[in-house]
């Protein structure tokens, strides 16, 4: 079973460390990406490395899958998609998106039609959650227009840069 395919426009893989770094660090590096989830963005390309290899164990123990979404045209990476705090036994996964902001709703919705498609009927997973930082714009209506429905908010999670942080709630479940 491969992790790895294409659609008509991306080619959608699992990072590879020693080749990967540049492309991650510089997705990751930009504010707006990582803000809804919410997180710092990188500031120093040692950081992408770290991370790649912290994706590796992950995925080698089982626990979470990241992808890289490559534009086939231009060869950039457009997202990072991932799926973590995998729980085999409720088969249910919480998906989470790193998008540029070049990146068009129609190629989210292309990819991520083949990755829930993979997890669904690959990986036997029933339910899709994703867990984003309240009041973010954008996002929320993307995730409503690819299915996903709103299930809540989850009030004050965390603490993030001196605010307590509310997350919403969106799920997808398989047909």
């Amino acid at each position: 079973m491969s992790w790895n395919f294409e659609t008509e426009n991306y080619i959608v893989r699992l990072p590879i460390s020693d080749q990967d770094g540049d492309a991650l660090y510089q997705l990751l590096s930009q504010q707006a990406v990582v803000d809804h989830i919410p997180r710092m963005a990188m500031t120093v390309d040692a950081q992408a490395l770290d991370e790649l290899r912290r994706v590796a164990m992950r995925f080698e123990g089982r626990e979470a899958a990241f992808w890289l979404i490559e534009d086939k045209n231009s060869g950039k990476l457009q997202a990072r998609i991932g799926i973590q705090y995998i729980n085999w036994m409720m088969l249910n996964a919480q998906l989470q998106l790193e998008l540029s902001p070049e990146f068009p709703l129609d190629g989210l919705k292309e990819v991520l039609t083949e990755i829930k498609n993979y997890l669904f009927n690959e990986l036997h997973l029933h339910r899709l959650e994703t867990r984003i930082r309240t009041g973010i714009s954008g996002l929320p209506e993307k995730l409503l227009a690819l299915g996903f429905e709103k299930e809540g908010t989850l009030p004050s999670q965390f603490e993030y840069e001196g605010e307590d942080v509310s997350l919403d709630v969106y799920s997808i479940i398989s047909e």
